[in-house]
């Protein structure tokens, strides 16, 4: 595909976190241009030196390691290794404070769910970015309305107006999306319910406004796995992957590559544009839904075939399970979930002759399918496209693709079910007598006798903080804030 060496649309810079997450960052890493250079700025952060050795085309002087040896398939634990270790926190925080400098359009940030590392370091790492990079932008524009809003008004309503600061510095704060992938089942119960609880940590985050979280892509390992299983060996080898976590990688590396720079082509009479494509990805919160779908050149005759491939596609996701974006309610009505700003883009082989209105069609259909709230971006580009017609479909949505939010709490029941039907048996070492009689005693020994007190902490009982008329802006607390 030539239109993947446009410029991309989007300047990101990438950062991976834990296993999973660096080794998604070193494949873009492996992306360059015609000079040679890198074509996305990216990073990579682990639990130890180990870990970082398997990367290939992040340049060392773009790794830290905390330092803190593996942190195994346990991010609650790894959550309170960091929480107490002042070096990983100091590491953690200059690493995002520092390194991670966000001169680009977007930052990205991967992980692993499931792992320890990644998985407690991205969300500390959001919090950390948030709070240096965005928050003093907020600041600046609730003390702008401070100033021009009497004192009793500004402390009656500072709700409101701290989401009008928030509103306000939108289009100055630097934009996160989170790439994340889910486990498969195999992992276990445990590292379910663990997964279960950090996918909403992630997902609160990403719906508060005052965070800056542009999208959140709930990419799923159990998908990729299912796919790569039943993928002829001579496609395994094209791709050069051994196993489905390489091939998730590539599939999560090259869709995003490929819509990023597709949008920053032209040449056709129906152009979606990258100015499009910004307003898309950096417009709104959501979880984003990427799909694409191909098919032989040969085998599209006409507008109504390719508008059937972009109704195929939206249909569906590349990365995860579909979202339910209707939810037919007993009473007849539809529930339906938000669906922000929707992408349409074609790529079709220059020889093929199709009238451009094939994308008018699609379009038309598309909105029957979708409850839009925003605007829907179309386009196509011509390409030689290895001989085939490729159609990719992006939107933003507050949808969550069904296996979150309701198939890992299906598959935890279903381990708690049947371990239900298990007995489980309590090995004891058998003893042997004792001898002689004086070894042979009861214990009955008052733990107050070695002064030790376990007498129960009696909680303190909350200050009454005094109400002060001026109002502390360092103070605000701009989570969850309504819109």
């Amino acid at each position: 595909m030539l239109f993947t060496n446009n410029p991309p649309a989007i300047n990101m810079t990438m950062v991976g976190f834990g296993q999973a997450g660096t080794r998604m960052a070193d494949l873009f890493a492996a992306i360059k241009d015609k000079s040679g250079t890198p074509v996305y700025n990216c990073l990579a952060l682990n639990s130890n030196d180990g870990d970082l050795k398997g990367l290939v085309h992040i340049p060392e002087s773009n790794q830290v390691s905390l330092e803190l040896g593996g942190l195994g398939k346990n991010p609650e634990k790894a959550m309170r290794v960091i929480d107490e270790n002042e070096d990983a926190k100091d590491k953690l925080k200059q690493f995002i404070t520092e390194r991670v400098r966000p001169q680009d359009d977007l930052v990205l940030f991967f992980a692993g769910l499931g792992g320890g590392t990644g998985t407690s370091t991205i969300v500390k790492s959001i919090e950390e970015f948030n709070d240096f990079h965005n928050k003093p932008i907020i600041k600046k524009e609730l003390i702008k309305i401070q100033q021009n809003t009497p004192p009793a008004d500004f402390k009656a309503n500072i709700k409101k107006y701290m989401a009008q600061a928030v509103r306000n510095a939108e289009e100055k704060t630097v934009k996160i999306g989170v790439v994340v992938t889910l486990p498969v089942r195999s992992d276990g119960p445990d590292v379910l319910r663990q997964v279960n609880d950090f996918t909403q940590r992630i997902w609160k985050l990403a719906k508060d406004k005052s965070k800056g979280i542009a999208f959140v892509v709930f990419a799923d390992n159990q998908q990729f796995s299912d796919e790569f299983e039943n993928l002829p060996e001579n496609e395994r080898k094209g791709l050069n992957v051994d196993n489905y976590r390489d091939y998730a990688n590539l599939m999560i590396r090259n869709v995003l590559h490929e819509v990023n720079t597709a949008t920053n082509g032209g040449g056709t009479s129906v152009v979606f544009d990258k100015q499009d494509f910004k307003r898309l990805i950096l417009e709104h919160q959501g979880c984003l839904v990427i799909n694409k779908v191909e098919t032989d050149i040969n085998s599209v005759k006409n507008e109504h075939d390719i508008k059937d491939m972009f109704i195929k596609s939206i249909q569906g996701s590349l990365l995860h399970q579909p979202v339910e974006l209707l939810e037919k309610q007993e009473n007849g009505q539809l529930l339906a979930q938000k669906v922000h700003h929707v992408g349409l883009l074609a790529v079709l082989a220059p020889d093929k002759q199709i009238s451009s209105s094939f994308m008018d069609t699609a379009k038309a259909a598309v909105i029957n399918e979708l409850p839009i709230n925003g605007t829907v971006f179309n386009g196509y580009i011509v390409d030689k496209n290895n001989r085939k017609a490729s159609v990719y479909t992006f939107f933003k949505t507050d949808a969550l693709p069904l296996r979150l939010s309701k198939g890992l709490v299906n598959e935890y029941q279903e381990y708690i079910e049947r371990q239900r039907q298990y007995v489980y048996k309590d090995s004891a070492i058998e003893s042997i007598a004792a001898t002689n009689e004086e070894e042979d005693f009861d214990m009955d020994l008052d733990l107050a006798d070695l002064g030790i007190d376990l007498g129960e902490e009696t909680a303190s009982s909350e200050e009454n903080v005094e109400d002060n008329f001026d109002v502390d802006i360092d103070a605000l607390d701009f989570d969850n804030l309504e819109d």
